[in-house]
């Protein structure tokens, strides 16, 4: 009878041992895992690029902001051809640069929309590194700016939010409700601790993500989008979405007030204007009419 359990104990102590290996290869090797163990938000959550791609196809102006006397953040205005049709403040997701995202742009920009977008601080050439109250005063500043740059054009203005933009896009919306005529949410996430438990579902890292406290911010998307009342809200949100579940797009616009329209896509993240340019500007076109 001894052996037997001597066996199983040594059986247990091994794959015991095993898990213990593998999880401390798992913290070491995978950064996005070690930023989780140690709430790390600018890691954790934030994705930036300061490598630029070229943008000369464009006809565009870049603007230098300062933000908290010491931030330098670097806008973009992108003009069409022709007499724009409505301005667009755009608030892309965590990854990468405006440079990067120009295939995000060029369908608008060719539609006739003006379209403004922001680097946050640490991205492109901006200063800084990126953590959640920073991105919200870089986004409130470029929004001012944005006003300013567009006070002259007698057309609607459109705040659009794409993944972690989404819940920015939300807040902005919020906060400036007067001075924008429609909200347009792309896979937006519905909050800081929606994306955590989105994007890390080992079971071992249960312990993470199953503390909300530990994620609270002060925007919450699909908090804040219920005091939004009178906006025209268009939220897309896809099947086949890898990293924002379709349930989260469905609880943004359940929780929204009319007036509020649902578009069900099966693109891949925040692939609309890309994979359904024309459905995607005829909706558009609708909503500045």
């Amino acid at each position: 009878m001894k052996k037997p359990i001597k066996i199983i104990g040594s059986t247990f102590l091994i794959l015991l041992l095993g898990v213990i290996i593998y999880g401390v290869f798992i913290y070491q090797t995978n950064p996005y895992i070690n930023a989780l163990v140690n709430n790390d938000e600018t890691k954790l959550f934030y994705r930036p690029s300061t490598e630029i791609q070229n943008l000369d196809e464009f006809n565009y102006s870049e603007n230098v902001l300062i933000v908290d006397d010491s931030i330098k953040i670097h806008t973009y205005l992108f003009n069409p051809k022709s007499k724009a049709k409505a301005n667009i403040f755009l608030i892309r997701g965590n990854s990468g640069n405006t440079s990067q995202g120009k295939e995000i742009i060029k369908p608008l920009v060719n539609n006739g929309f003006k379209v403004y977008s922001t680097d946050w601080r640490g991205y492109g050439k901006s200063t800084g590194t990126p953590n959640y109250k920073g991105i919200l005063k870089d986004t409130e500043t470029a929004f001012i700016d944005f006003l300013q740059q567009t006070k002259s054009d007698s057309i609607k203005t459109i705040v659009y939010g794409m993944s972690l933009g989404g819940q920015l896009a939300v807040k902005l919306t919020k906060d400036n409700e007067p001075k924008i005529d429609a909200l347009v949410l792309d896979g937006s996430i519905e909050s800081a601790h929606s994306f955590i438990t989105d994007n890390f579902k080992e079971f071992y890292l249960q312990s993470y993500t199953s503390k909300p406290e530990l994620y609270n911010q002060n925007y919450i998307a699909v908090k804040d989008i219920t005091d939004i009342k009178n906006t025209p809200k268009l939220i897309i949100q896809s099947t086949k979405d890898r990293a924002v579940p379709f349930k989260r797009g469905r609880n943004l616009f359940n929780s929204a007030q009319e007036p509020k329209q649902f578009w069900e896509t099966a693109t891949e993240h925040i692939q609309t204007i890309n994979e359904l340019p024309e459905a995607l500007i005829k909706k558009l076109n609708v909503i500045t009419e």
